[in-house]
């Protein structure tokens, strides 16, 4: 994904410099890209998800309005997460573009900050402005915890795939925490 408002696909195996396709329906630059065995999730600033079905030759787009920051698939395959600049999340089903939740709280205006759901899809995560990671209940949409990491915005984060345990990266540190404890791994230092 890039600024130029394209993504871009290579074949590695050909080690080719050119792209064997380029998907240019944004209208304004790529924020995020997700993969899954078959599809291809962007994120762009001109407020769209746009989710391409390699297999079936198709794109859907769900407006959102707010330049889109992040977005990821849920585990299950079933939906879509996206954050934008507006300090919303916002849950889509991934198949009709329905909206089946809403989670505030944190702070998301000027930078670009990542979204997580945990490993078993119980939680949505956000990064913030405001040096804290944010947890919501997926179903309930409350907010379950706000995590203190640091002082400035926390950028990105990430679930490891089976595992609790969560990678949190602001003002040139990288945190591993645990989710049965939220307590950081190693010396801080």
């Amino acid at each position: 994904g890039s600024i130029d408002s394209t993504v871009r696909c290579w074949d590695c195996r050909s080690r080719r410099p050119d792209p064997i396709q380029v998907l240019d329906e944004a209208k304004d630059g790529i924020s995020s890209v997700k993969l899954s065995g078959h599809e291809i999730l962007t994120g762009s600033v001109d407020g769209r998800v746009r989710r391409y079905d390699l297999r079936a030759g198709q794109l859907c787009s769900d407006y959102i309005g707010s330049p889109i920051t992040s977005v990821c698939f849920s585990k299950d395959g079933q939906c879509v997460l996206a954050a934008s600049l507006d300090s919303t999340l916002r849950l889509l089903d991934k198949d009709t573009g329905e909206l089946l939740g809403e989670y505030t709280g944190h702070r998301s205006t000027t930078y670009r900050l990542d979204c997580v759901l945990n490993e078993q899809d119980t939680h949505v995560g956000c990064a913030s402005e405001d040096g804290r990671v944010y947890f919501w209940d997926l179903v309930e949409g409350s907010l379950a915890l706000s995590l203190p990491v640091g002082q400035g915005v926390v950028q990105s984060l990430a679930f490891h795939p089976r595992l609790p345990c969560l990678l949190v990266a602001t003002q040139g540190q990288v945190t591993l925490w645990r989710e049965d404890t939220f307590q950081p791994e190693g010396d801080p230092g």
